[in-house]
């Protein structure tokens, strides 16, 4: 049962923190010192800012929870993301000290022996995909009758929360983009797996490292459906039978995809689910050079072989596409200040498919509700009554996992189009000669200075 506490003031917060396990023991003698005297509220507003928890950690507390933190060990942080499906916290590593993210999967996807035997064939298959533009995952296990992945954090947005900062993408990055989706493609492939449900949504930008340039990972891969995918996305072929998916149906959400980077909405957006099912089988999608004056002909030839109603004739393979796209579009570098990335010291990143968070904001409010005490020029934490991560999964809402508060993301700045990557140039030919020549007499007076000083 869950363990709840009555939080009178400061050292009913600070049990409370020991009794969840959330600090070490000597985080625990920081927290006695950080905490002032007095509520229980001020108590949790100054272990936050002095990064000793969560904010969401203290909601938690602050409603009486001391459970749910704690998952073997993993210590939860946040919720970021919350559907129909699953929910996703993010977490870290105890040991390690490695963030990650926590997938929380809806009874309904493994309810069966059968659908459970499939599920643990999906995240065999997908623990050994290994590429830069796939989200690996690290583990999956069983808790209370829920299964669960351990994922790794993306701390960018989703695509589809990019394009709705901005607008449609510069074409040159959303070239970019989709060859980077099309390499982590070909990966899985290559090892026999089939995504079934690419949208942007489960497309996340992650920032780039000493060792990495910015790159796009492809989330969901073994994720268990019960549905075909989203009516937006997915391929014709998917809405008569499910089961029929295969690398060209991926790649017929990729050309969907593209088409939404492009113009900022999917070919067939509509209303309703049902009417996007109509017009998929029947209508051919809007040419998008027509919606977009200044999209190459190459390129939009390539969207719109994706988007063909019969599977063969689209791209027989992600390989196939690529030879096409690099053909048509010049590698670029996606400029850094393109991306809104999560903010120091002040939550987590905006909106990533499976990430969203709070932001301080100069006031030292946070757009969410928690405004600063009165002369105090901090925030107080609202206490939110909220069940135990690990029951009351399923929700009433449609879809799998949805970004939470999206309309409060930050804009990001904007910026100019980057330039594309310089070629290098061959050197002439007489040039390399001359050079060839040089070497060699230098050779020669080198071997006839030797052989004179043995003379003498």
């Amino acid at each position: 049962m869950p363990t709840t506490l009555t939080l009178a003031d400061r050292d009913a917060l600070l049990e409370a923190v020991r009794a969840a396990g959330l600090l070490t023991p000597n985080q625990q003698l920081k927290a006695s010192a950080a905490a002032p005297p007095g509520s229980a509220t001020d108590a949790a507003g100054a272990l936050v800012a002095a990064g000793l928890l969560t904010r969401f950690q203290a909601d938690r507390l602050l409603s009486g929870r001391t459970d749910g933190f704690q998952l073997g060990q993993y210590v939860i942080l946040d919720q970021v993301g919350r559907g129909s499906m699953s929910r996703v916290y993010k977490a870290k590593h105890r040991t390690m000290n490695r963030a990650v993210a926590v997938k929380v999967l809806s009874a309904e996807l493994t309810r069966t022996p059968e659908s459970r035997q499939a599920f643990q064939r999906e995240v065999r298959t997908a623990g050994n995909l290994s590429h830069p533009n796939i989200v690996t995952a690290y583990d999956a296990n069983e808790l209370h009758d829920r299964f669960y992945l351990v994922l790794e954090f993306v701390d960018g947005p989703s695509l589809d929360a990019l394009v709705r900062q901005r607008g449609p993408l510069p074409v040159d990055e959303a070239c970019e983009f989709v060859r980077q989706i099309a390499h982590g493609l070909k990966h899985a492939h290559e090892q026999g797996m089939v995504h079934r449900d690419l949208k942007p949504g489960n497309l996340l930008v992650a920032r780039a490292t000493s060792s990495a340039p910015l790159a796009v990972k492809i989330a969901d891969f073994g994720i268990p459906r019960l549905v075909a995918g989203a009516p937006d996305y997915v391929a014709p072929e998917q809405l008569h039978n499910p089961h029929v998916a295969d690398a060209r149906s991926d790649l017929y959400s990729l050309g969907c995809v593209f088409y939404f980077l492009l113009t900022g909405h999917s070919p067939f957006a509509s209303s309703t689910p049902e009417e996007t099912a109509r017009r998929l089988t029947r209508e051919e999608a809007p040419r998008v050079e027509r919606l977009r004056t200044d999209v190459p002909a190459e390129v939009a030839a390539i969207v719109h072989r994706l988007l063909v109603k019969h599977p063969a004739a689209r791209f027989k393979s992600s390989g196939e596409l690529l030879v096409h796209l690099d053909a048509a579009c010049v590698p670029v570098a996606i400029p850094m200040d393109s991306v809104t990335f999560e903010l120091p010291n002040t939550g987590y990143a905006p909106d990533s498919g499976y990430l969203s968070g709070r932001h301080a904001r100069p006031d030292g409010s946070d757009g969410h509700g928690h405004a600063p005490a009165p002369g105090s020029g901090r925030f107080v934490v609202t206490p939110v009554a909220d069940s135990s991560p690990w029951a009351q999964i399923t929700a009433e809402t449609a879809g799998d996992t949805t970004p939470m508060e999206l309309d409060n993301t930050p804009a990001p700045p904007r910026h100019k189009a980057p330039k594309p990557l310089a070629r290098r140039e061959s050197v002439p030919v007489w040039m390399t000669a001359f050079l060839l020549v040089g070497v060699v007499l230098l050779s020669l007076m080198g071997i006839g200075f030797v052989v004179s000083a043995m003379v003498k």
